[in-house]
Protein backbone atom coordinates (compact mmCIF):
# COMPACT_ATOMS: atom_id res chain seq x y z
CA UNK A 1 0.00 0.00 0.00
CA UNK A 2 2.90 2.64 0.61
CA UNK A 3 4.17 1.71 -2.74
CA UNK A 4 0.71 2.37 -4.13
CA UNK A 5 0.72 5.69 -2.11
CA UNK A 6 3.80 6.85 -3.94
CA UNK A 7 2.83 6.13 -7.39
CA UNK A 8 -0.67 8.13 -6.89
CA UNK A 9 1.12 11.05 -5.84
CA UNK A 10 3.73 10.75 -8.46
CA UNK A 11 1.10 10.56 -11.24
CA UNK A 12 -0.91 13.84 -9.51
CA UNK A 13 2.83 15.57 -9.48
CA UNK A 14 2.81 15.30 -13.19
CA UNK A 15 -0.54 15.92 -14.13
CA UNK A 16 -0.19 19.02 -11.41
CA UNK A 17 2.70 20.30 -13.26
CA UNK A 18 3.04 18.98 -16.77
CA UNK A 19 -0.18 19.77 -18.25
CA UNK A 20 -2.24 22.32 -20.14
CA UNK A 21 -6.35 23.18 -19.26
CA UNK A 22 -9.20 21.98 -21.25
CA UNK A 23 -12.46 23.35 -20.09
CA UNK A 24 -11.29 23.59 -16.27
CA UNK A 25 -9.32 20.31 -16.49
CA UNK A 26 -5.49 19.99 -16.12
CA UNK A 27 -4.95 17.81 -19.29
CA UNK A 28 -1.64 16.11 -19.38
CA UNK A 29 1.06 16.67 -21.61
CA UNK A 30 3.80 14.07 -21.16
CA UNK A 31 5.75 12.01 -23.49
CA UNK A 32 3.21 9.03 -24.62
CA UNK A 33 2.02 6.74 -27.09
CA UNK A 34 2.61 7.75 -30.95
CA UNK A 35 -0.09 10.06 -32.99
CA UNK A 36 -1.67 11.64 -29.61
CA UNK A 37 -5.01 11.45 -28.64
CA UNK A 38 -7.12 10.31 -31.26
CA UNK A 39 -3.88 9.15 -33.37
CA UNK A 40 -2.67 5.78 -34.06
CA UNK A 41 -1.33 5.30 -30.83
CA UNK A 42 -4.68 5.22 -29.11
CA UNK A 43 -7.23 3.18 -28.86
CA UNK A 44 -9.98 5.69 -28.60
CA UNK A 45 -12.52 2.87 -28.24
CA UNK A 46 -10.99 1.31 -25.39
CA UNK A 47 -10.41 4.95 -23.67
CA UNK A 48 -14.00 5.39 -23.53
CA UNK A 49 -14.67 2.19 -22.11
CA UNK A 50 -11.92 2.92 -19.64
CA UNK A 51 -13.96 5.61 -18.47
CA UNK A 52 -17.62 3.97 -18.31
CA UNK A 53 -15.69 1.45 -16.05
CA UNK A 54 -14.38 3.98 -13.55
CA UNK A 55 -17.38 6.11 -13.52
CA UNK A 56 -19.21 2.95 -12.27
CA UNK A 57 -16.81 2.49 -10.18
CA UNK A 58 -16.75 6.14 -8.60
CA UNK A 59 -20.35 6.08 -8.48
CA UNK A 60 -20.59 2.97 -5.92
CA UNK A 61 -17.66 4.44 -3.92
CA UNK A 62 -19.67 7.81 -3.91
CA UNK A 63 -23.09 5.55 -2.99
CA UNK A 64 -20.89 3.77 -0.03
CA UNK A 65 -19.48 6.98 1.38
CA UNK A 66 -23.09 8.62 1.05
CA UNK A 67 -25.37 5.47 2.92
CA UNK A 68 -22.49 5.53 5.55
CA UNK A 69 -22.53 9.10 6.22
CA UNK A 70 -26.38 9.05 6.49
CA UNK A 71 -25.32 6.84 9.66
CA UNK A 72 -23.13 8.68 11.30
CA UNK A 73 -24.86 12.21 10.47
CA UNK A 74 -28.14 10.65 12.10
CA UNK A 75 -26.23 9.23 15.08
CA UNK A 76 -24.48 12.88 15.50
CA UNK A 77 -28.01 14.52 15.43
CA UNK A 78 -27.46 15.69 12.56
CA UNK A 79 -30.48 14.50 10.96
CA UNK A 80 -31.20 17.06 8.24
CA UNK A 81 -27.23 16.91 7.06
CA UNK A 82 -28.42 12.74 6.54
CA UNK A 83 -31.58 13.50 4.44
CA UNK A 84 -29.71 15.70 2.39
CA UNK A 85 -26.67 13.68 2.14
CA UNK A 86 -29.19 10.48 0.70
CA UNK A 87 -31.03 12.73 -1.74
CA UNK A 88 -27.73 11.96 -4.40
CA UNK A 89 -28.37 8.02 -3.59
CA UNK A 90 -30.56 7.63 -6.86
CA UNK A 91 -28.59 9.14 -8.98
CA UNK A 92 -25.58 7.06 -8.21
CA UNK A 93 -27.74 3.97 -8.47
CA UNK A 94 -27.87 4.62 -11.88
CA UNK A 95 -23.72 3.34 -12.16
CA UNK A 96 -22.60 4.03 -15.86
CA UNK A 97 -25.56 6.00 -16.91
CA UNK A 98 -24.80 8.95 -14.14
CA UNK A 99 -23.84 12.21 -15.73
CA UNK A 100 -20.72 14.37 -15.10
CA UNK A 101 -22.35 17.13 -13.21
CA UNK A 102 -24.50 14.95 -10.84
CA UNK A 103 -20.69 12.57 -10.32
CA UNK A 104 -19.60 16.26 -9.45
CA UNK A 105 -22.59 17.32 -7.28
CA UNK A 106 -22.38 13.83 -5.28
CA UNK A 107 -18.73 14.21 -4.17
CA UNK A 108 -19.22 17.91 -3.66
CA UNK A 109 -21.73 16.75 -0.98
CA UNK A 110 -19.84 13.83 0.01
CA UNK A 111 -16.98 16.08 1.18
CA UNK A 112 -19.46 18.89 2.83
CA UNK A 113 -20.81 16.16 4.65
CA UNK A 114 -17.55 14.67 5.78
CA UNK A 115 -16.35 18.37 7.10
CA UNK A 116 -19.73 18.45 9.19
CA UNK A 117 -19.01 14.76 10.46
CA UNK A 118 -15.79 15.75 11.81
CA UNK A 119 -16.99 19.26 13.13
CA UNK A 120 -19.66 17.16 15.33
CA UNK A 121 -17.36 14.17 16.21
CA UNK A 122 -14.48 16.61 17.61
CA UNK A 123 -18.01 18.81 19.76
CA UNK A 124 -19.25 15.10 20.98
CA UNK A 125 -17.18 12.96 22.02
CA UNK A 126 -19.45 10.16 23.51
CA UNK A 127 -22.79 8.53 21.74
CA UNK A 128 -25.36 7.04 24.26
CA UNK A 129 -26.22 3.35 23.48
CA UNK A 130 -28.52 3.45 20.74
CA UNK A 131 -26.28 5.81 18.56
CA UNK A 132 -22.99 4.10 18.82
CA UNK A 133 -25.51 1.10 17.19
CA UNK A 134 -26.51 3.62 14.18
CA UNK A 135 -23.02 5.08 13.37
CA UNK A 136 -21.21 1.26 13.88
CA UNK A 137 -23.65 0.25 11.12
CA UNK A 138 -21.85 3.52 8.95
CA UNK A 139 -18.24 1.88 9.38
CA UNK A 140 -18.43 -1.24 6.50
CA UNK A 141 -20.03 0.64 3.80
CA UNK A 142 -17.74 3.69 4.76
CA UNK A 143 -14.26 1.54 4.68
CA UNK A 144 -15.42 0.20 1.24
CA UNK A 145 -16.28 3.65 -0.19
CA UNK A 146 -13.08 4.85 0.62
CA UNK A 147 -10.95 2.29 -0.45
CA UNK A 148 -13.21 2.45 -4.09
CA UNK A 149 -12.32 5.75 -4.38
CA UNK A 150 -8.42 5.45 -3.73
CA UNK A 151 -9.15 2.56 -6.44
CA UNK A 152 -10.88 4.46 -9.07
CA UNK A 153 -8.79 8.01 -7.95
CA UNK A 154 -5.31 5.76 -9.24
CA UNK A 155 -6.65 3.89 -12.12
CA UNK A 156 -7.92 7.27 -14.02
CA UNK A 157 -4.75 8.80 -12.71
CA UNK A 158 -2.91 5.97 -14.43
CA UNK A 159 -5.39 6.47 -17.74
CA UNK A 160 -5.04 9.74 -18.00
CA UNK A 161 -0.85 9.80 -17.74
CA UNK A 162 -1.17 7.59 -20.95
CA UNK A 163 -2.45 9.56 -23.17
CA UNK A 164 0.59 11.75 -24.21
CA UNK A 165 0.78 15.06 -25.31
CA UNK A 166 -1.41 17.36 -27.60
CA UNK A 167 -4.41 15.75 -26.99
CA UNK A 168 -7.62 16.30 -29.37
CA UNK A 169 -9.86 18.45 -27.60
CA UNK A 170 -13.00 16.81 -29.38
CA UNK A 171 -12.00 13.70 -28.12
CA UNK A 172 -11.30 15.21 -25.08
CA UNK A 173 -14.56 16.38 -24.74
CA UNK A 174 -15.66 12.71 -24.96
CA UNK A 175 -14.07 11.74 -21.79
CA UNK A 176 -14.79 14.85 -19.63
CA UNK A 177 -15.73 12.19 -16.75
CA UNK A 178 -12.58 10.60 -16.64
CA UNK A 179 -10.51 13.51 -16.43
CA UNK A 180 -12.77 14.80 -13.99
CA UNK A 181 -12.35 11.86 -11.54
CA UNK A 182 -8.42 11.99 -12.14
CA UNK A 183 -8.29 15.77 -11.23
CA UNK A 184 -11.18 15.47 -8.15
CA UNK A 185 -10.26 12.41 -6.45
CA UNK A 186 -6.64 13.54 -5.04
CA UNK A 187 -8.22 16.18 -2.41
CA UNK A 188 -11.03 14.22 -1.77
CA UNK A 189 -8.92 11.15 -0.36
CA UNK A 190 -6.74 13.83 1.28
CA UNK A 191 -9.52 14.89 3.04
CA UNK A 192 -10.68 11.40 4.36
CA UNK A 193 -7.10 10.66 4.99
CA UNK A 194 -7.46 13.03 7.53
CA UNK A 195 -10.67 12.40 8.79
CA UNK A 196 -10.61 8.82 9.11
CA UNK A 197 -8.10 9.44 11.60
CA UNK A 198 -9.92 11.29 13.57
CA UNK A 199 -13.05 9.04 13.40
CA UNK A 200 -11.09 6.04 14.49
CA UNK A 201 -10.05 7.86 17.49
CA UNK A 202 -13.53 8.93 18.41
CA UNK A 203 -14.71 5.10 17.39
CA UNK A 204 -12.16 3.65 19.98
CA UNK A 205 -13.38 5.99 23.15
CA UNK A 206 -17.23 4.76 21.95
CA UNK A 207 -15.71 1.30 22.19
CA UNK A 208 -17.21 0.80 18.46
CA UNK A 209 -14.77 -1.97 16.50
CA UNK A 210 -12.65 0.48 14.35
CA UNK A 211 -11.97 -2.34 11.73
CA UNK A 212 -13.86 -0.83 8.68
CA UNK A 213 -11.89 1.98 9.17
CA UNK A 214 -8.40 0.53 9.88
CA UNK A 215 -9.10 -1.21 6.29
CA UNK A 216 -9.50 2.42 4.85
CA UNK A 217 -5.94 3.85 6.16
CA UNK A 218 -4.79 1.12 5.07
CA UNK A 219 -6.32 1.48 1.38
CA UNK A 220 -4.78 5.15 1.75
CA UNK A 221 -1.52 3.70 2.61
CA UNK A 222 -1.61 5.65 5.80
Amino acid sequence: MKNLKYIFVVLIALISHNGHSFGGIDVPKLPGLPGGLGGGGIDVDALTGKQSQLVRSMSAALLNLTEAQSKFLEALGEKEAAIASLMYVEALKKGEAIGKDDLEKALAQTKKSQAIIEKKILEQKVLDAKSKVIFAKGLPPYGKGVSGLVSTGFQAQQTVSSIGSNPNPFIISKIGSLFFIAKSTPSAISLFSSSTGTMMDFANKNEIDTKPLEEAKDAMGD
